[in-house]
């Protein structure tokens, strides 16, 4: 599993690249904290890359990324980003329990869509910009 990002006029958009031939089941939240809970430890910690609010992932199943191997994530575990709403992705947990969940931290924004394709089977998060009051979008 690899990530990349992209810059579009309306939206930033992150692409989870899978290596596995299934898709994985995606699970999000959102927090304004970047606290996140550290595996099974019970412990919270926060995201390294500050944001005004973040985005939490929890990426399960067959595709998922597991920390070694053929099928590991490649990209640093902390990556920071300069678009005009997503401002960093973190690896917060790696294989814990058939889970790895990322944190996104962003900047403004208006909403995200998180879609998996296939063909190649990926994880697509699009980050929509917000629009500033009396314009369109």
């Amino acid at each position: 599993m690899d990530a990349r990002t992209g810059a579009h006029p309306d939206f930033d958009r992150l692409v989870f690249d899978l290596h596995g031939t299934a898709l994985p089941r995606v699970d999000s939240t959102t927090n304004t904290t970047g606290d996140y809970p550290a595996g099974g430890s019970g412990e919270i910690k926060k995201l390294q890359i500050a944001g005004k609010s973040y985005l939490l992932l929890d990426i399960s199943g067959e595709a998922q990324a597991l920390p070694n191997g053929a099928n590991a994530y490649t990209t640093p575990a902390v990556q920071p980003v300069s678009l005009p709403s997503l401002k960093g992705v973190q690896l917060t947990s790696s294989g814990y329990e058939g889970h790895v969940t990322f944190g996104l931290s962003l900047g403004d924004y208006s909403r995200y869509q998180i879609s998996t394709l296939t063909a190649p089977n990926r994880v697509v998060v699009d980050i929509y910009h917000s629009t500033p009051l009396g314009t369109t979008p």
